[in-house]
């Protein structure tokens, strides 16, 4: 038995291209498209867990702006407005759809619109530089309304994909102003204009129910989604529990990001499959340089613990070599790596001996990522480093501590922590580039006058230029000379999913809840009928169109 799990682990980076090793174990391809079922059966039902920014993720569920985040180049499409013209450097015109309506079935106007944005104006989110410009709001007719900035801000439609519209109770009642995480889903209701009403619970960032409710929104604008009529969505779940459930246990859960080193226990589920992709997300692990461990000061100390490779070791092969924290994912930065000579800084072993011999530092981690944390600390053995750890399964205690240390009011000692950074701006390097910003309490880094230099160019600087490519250079370069973070390979979206779910994931941090199917042998679908042997046979890995590793 050891030798076949041996086996299976060394085969298993192989087998969604030989098909003749696959065949000798008797997987089966995905058939699940060919048995889709009828679109919202009032029983369609799938349960997930959301262990990262699971605020974020329903928030693009429940919610609308007058475009939306997607997986393309420009990464947004339109969905409230139609169309748009930029007049010039400052003016934008937006035409909205017609016949839009909220999730209550009342009419949405473009007074309804103005009101939102208007109010977004004054109390907008505090993760990007939009708080501090200004814009006007002018109602051109029924249809079309117009932004006029006071200043140059090149990063106005990447945010405006980011606000949201409600209705007035929701506003007047809950009052969502603007934070450094999200405020879309303070309360359930039926507020919004999404594919999906948050029926139960709420995920704000560092608060949020362990269960959330989804339920079909009647009066959403595009009549093609959504497709499941439930969706029930878990924040917080011991790791172990959830591959469990979602192994061995049908109808508990229907997809979950795994750890890499989880894929075998799904591979030969009855009830799961493997779907892998490409990604833009970053597992980013903060150095605390404000109240942490005094010997993490020294930059050569820093940049000496980022010497070791995980890629095969830890990574199972899912992912990619980066010189960056910033995921190599993004075009900008693959583009940049190829195009500019880089250096690590190289160490004697002696030297290496000197610097880390001894070092013991304390680690804050979800339990999903004990995984990466293990392989890391068993490479820097070898210099005596250590670790001490503090696990716990709720992104909002991670929140509670990195959100206070810049302000020096955490109350928790940590030197290492992890943050799964999901691309939540969408294929933009700004997902990582927040954290290096001067005095944001996402920074755990001390003033950096260069650093912050840059960000301010990046923010007035147009996209696709060659000013562009030279500040997101200028930025990359920067926090890897300072080493800010303890850099690993940029990653592979690696999900378990149930073997009835048809599920194709986005590059960034976007789950399309609203273009999730089911099969007619979905467990929600099924009544009393048995699942099927030969459904339970393992299915072929498979890894989604937009990967090319």
């Amino acid at each position: 038995m050891y030798k076949l799990i041996f086996f299976l682990s060394l085969f298993f980076s192989f087998v969604s291209s030989n098909s003749n090793i696959v065949s000798k174990f008797e997987f089966r391809e995905d058939d699940s498209l060919s048995r889709v079922a009828p679109k919202l059966l009032p029983n369609s039902h799938i349960n997930i867990f959301l262990p990262s920014i699971p605020y974020s993720y329903i928030a693009k569920s429940t919610n609308l702006g007058l475009i939306r985040s997607y997986d393309n180049d420009q990464g947004w499409v339109y969905d409230l407005a139609k169309s748009h013209k930029r007049v010039d450097d400052y003016t934008y015109i937006f035409t909205l759809r017609e016949n839009l309506k909220f999730q209550n079935g009342e009419p949405f106007t473009i007074d309804d619109a103005i009101y939102n944005l208007e109010f977004f104006r004054k109390n907008p989110f505090l993760y990007t530089n939009i708080d501090k410009i200004d814009f006007e709001i002018i109602k051109l007719d029924e249809y079309r309304l117009k932004f006029v900035l006071k200043e140059k801000y090149e990063m106005f439609l990447t945010d405006l994909a980011r606000v949201y519209f409600y209705t007035k109770e929701y506003i007047q009642k809950y009052n969502p102003v603007g934070k450094e995480t999200g405020t879309a889903n303070k309360a359930a209701g039926a507020f919004g204009m999404g594919p999906y009403i948050l029926k139960e619970g709420f995920a704000i960032g560092d608060k949020q129910t362990e269960k959330l409710e989804l339920i079909a929104n009647p009066y959403y604008w595009n009549k093609q989604f959504p497709k499941i009529n439930l969706i029930t969505v878990y924040t917080q779940l011991n790791i172990n529990e959830a591959i469990e459930d979602i192994t061995k246990k049908e109808g508990k859960l229907d997809l979950m990001p795994i750890p890499f080193n989880k894929k075998l226990e799904v591979l030969l589920s009855d009830y799961s499959k493997l779907i892998i992709s490409k990604s833009t997300d970053n597992f980013v692990i903060f150095f605390n340089l404000i109240n942490g461990n005094n010997k993490l000061q020294d930059k050569r100390v820093r940049q000496a613990l980022n010497q070791e490779n995980l890629l095969k070791f830890v990574y199972k092969n899912e992912g990619k070599i980066s010189a960056f924290t910033t995921s190599i994912n993004y075009k900008i930065v693959e583009k940049i790596a190829k195009k500019y000579p880089i250096s690590d800084t190289n160490f004697t072993p002696k030297e290496l001996a000197n610097l880390l011999n001894g070092l013991t530092l304390e680690v804050f981690t979800q339990d999903r990522f004990m995984f990466l944390f293990k392989g890391i600390e068993f490479q820097l053995k070898k210099y005596a480093v250590k670790f001490h750890y503090t696990i716990t399964n709720s992104e909002k205690d991670i929140y509670k501590q990195l959100l206070t240390t810049n302000s020096n009011k955490n109350t928790q000692k940590w030197d290492l922590l992890i943050w799964g950074d999901d691309d939540w701006y969408y294929q933009n390097p700004w997902t990582v580039f927040f954290i290096y910003e001067a005095n944001s309490v996402w920074s755990t880094i001390k003033e950096d006058k260069i650093m912050q230099k840059y960000i301010e160019k990046f923010f007035i600087t147009k996209i696709g230029t060659q000013e562009y490519e030279e500040v997101v250079k200028n930025i990359l370069f920067r926090a890897k000379q300072e080493a800010y973070t303890l850099r690993v390979p940029s990653l592979n979206k690696v999900f378990a999913v149930n073997k009835e779910v048809i599920f194709k994931p986005y590059k960034g941090g976007i789950i399309p809840l609203w273009e999730i199917e089911l099969t007619k042998d979905h467990w929600s679908l099924r009544g009393n009928k048995k699942y099927d042997e030969y459904l339970k046979k393992a299915v072929k890995p498979k890894r989604a169109e937009n990967e090319t590793n």
